[in-house]
């Protein structure tokens, strides 16, 4: 029975063939087990942790292409076949180990990337770092394999070059499809470089103003103020575009005027006005610059004016109606009264302060 010839091989050289083959898996499976008992404890014992990403990460590909090679052996040492064949078999093992090779390459560089450049990233005060790593992480798996494929196709003697020449044809059509995906990856290059805000600011660009959540390649995100949508705005808009950084302002600017009675004598109006720069200077949201003036006399009444600044992480509109409230109430508890009404005629003029 063993001297049958089946497919140019006897019965006896395929069973060899077959046990080889079951060899091949059985010592990956056990080099595997090997691994996770032996070398990944003793790794585990040292005080770095790049052993262990090395060892955790080499352990599939290695076993991998100890498999690979056994099956090879195992076909190619008892079997006979013919010479196209075993050109065959040798390009299918050959693209299998080039495979095996990237993925190799891929799984160190995206572990050590993580366990390292991505913390490393996160301590520094760039933001820089932080929005380039995943460019490089995606970019380098991008490459091996893209390298990988080229290797491969080559090795199986598919004309790479020709295709590639083939392919150069339509790269002029494709470029100009392409074109606006280029400007918002060159549009991404110009935010990052230039850090005209960061995730997490308030902005102000294409007629939206909101907080930014995310900067990509292609578009920036950011969440709407009063209606809380997330916008995308191509970067390369973006990076054409006026854009406001609102929390990059030193404070906002309140500017008050407040007419007095004509009735009001010396004593109530320099009153008024310590009651003013007392009640702004005193809230927990608005700078140490705190001014108040008696700038104008009219006909009607006697016109003081405060000037002071908000914080950049507080909210304008709650700083003043708090500062607001409180200065109805000092005005009513010490009996300061403002005029009713503005005749016409009575015009402020325009105060330029410093």
């Amino acid at each position: 029975m063993f001297s049958e010839t089946f497919c140019g091989n006897t019965v006896a050289q395929w069973a060899l063939a077959a046990v080889m083959v079951v060899g091949a898996l059985v010592v990956g499976k056990t080099l595997y087990w090997l691994i996770g008992k032996t070398v990944k404890r003793l790794a585990t014992k040292t005080r770095t942790r790049l052993d262990d990403i090395l060892v955790d990460m080499l352990e599939e590909p290695i076993v991998f292409a100890v498999i690979i090679v056994g099956i090879y052996y195992g076909l190619k040492w008892p079997l006979g076949f013919t010479t196209k064949t075993d050109e065959w078999i040798d390009k299918i093992v050959k693209v299998l180990l080039i495979v095996d090779l990237a993925w190799l390459i891929t799984r160190v560089f995206d572990s050590l990337v993580e366990e390292y450049l991505i913390p490393f990233a996160r301590k520094t005060e760039s933001d820089l770092d932080d929005h380039l790593v995943p460019v490089i992480r995606k970019g380098m798996q991008v490459s091996v394999w893209t390298i990988a494929l080229i290797t491969a196709m080559d090795t199986a003697d598919i004309p790479v070059f020709s295709l590639l020449t083939g392919l150069g044809i339509g790269g002029l059509a494709f470029a100009l499809a392409a074109q606006e995906t280029v400007g918002n990856f060159f549009g991404s290059i110009a935010i990052f470089l230039d850090k005209p805000f960061k995730i997490g600011d308030r902005i102000q660009v294409e007629g939206f103003d909101g907080v930014v959540t995310e900067i990509g390649l292609r578009s920036t995100r950011i969440r709407t103020r009063y209606q809380g949508r997330i916008v995308s705005i191509p970067n390369m808009k973006v990076a054409k575009a006026d854009v406001v950084n609102v929390d990059s302002e030193n404070g906002r600017q309140v500017f008050s005027v407040y007419r007095l009675t004509s009735e009001m004598n010396d004593e109530q109006i320099s009153l008024a006005m310590e009651l003013l720069k007392q009640i702004a200077s005193s809230d927990r949201d608005t700078q140490e610059k705190v001014v108040s003036g008696f700038f104008a006399i009219t006909e009607y009444s006697r016109d003081i004016m405060l000037l002071y600044w908000v914080k950049p992480d507080a909210s304008n509109l709650e700083t003043r109606t708090r500062i607001n409230l409180e200065i109805v109430r000092q005005f009513k508890k010490n009996n300061i009264e403002l005029t009713k009404a503005t005749p016409v005629h009575a015009k402020l003029d325009r105060v330029e302060l410093l």
